[in-house]
């Protein structure tokens, strides 16, 4: 079983770690912070434009959605 696991960097803020149970889940959080971050932006109905455009500057915020193989006990 793969847990998915978000990570958000953005300057100025706490770095986020979150593990979800689908990799559908983990993008719904991401448009979830980044209509937090732009409350201008809350009116969208395209995640991914809003995401791409939020996390357009490296150098400011990045992200990333990543498998991760659970653990053997």
């Amino acid at each position: 079983m793969q847990r998915i696991v978000l990570v958000i960097r953005d300057r100025g803020r706490r770095d986020i770690v979150a593990f979800h149970p689908t990799e559908q889940a983990a993008r719904e959080a991401l448009a979830d912070y980044v209509r937090e971050q732009t409350p201008e932006a809350s009116d969208s109905d395209n995640d991914a434009e809003l995401i791409a455009a939020y996390f357009a500057d490296e150098s400011v915020a990045l992200y990333t959605i990543a498998g991760v193989p659970a653990a053997k006990c």
